[in-house]
């Protein structure tokens, strides 16, 4: 799948099954073979903003749960 923007407004086939008017001016997520064509023929060009949703996952730390604790050594007086 890409995000693209169209330039021109034109008829698509994301399926190969049912046709869609893409409009000038919207942003489309749609798949790669169809996105293609329309950024070949300079219909639409790739959307690079970050105005969609975007996934996150959240990571956590690994190796400092399980550490022991280091034990203080005693200082020579």
């Amino acid at each position: 799948m890409k995000r693209i923007r169209m330039i021109q407004t034109r008829h698509g086939s994301p399926d190969g099954i049912q046709v869609f008017q893409y409009q000038a001016g919207q942003v489309y997520t749609i798949p790669d073979d169809l996105a293609n064509i329309f950024l070949s023929q300079r219909w639409a060009e790739e959307d690079k903003t970050l105005d969609g949703i975007i996934e996150t996952k959240q990571i956590e730390p690994t190796g400092f749960e399980n550490k022991p604790e280091r034990k203080s050594k005693a200082r020579k007086k």
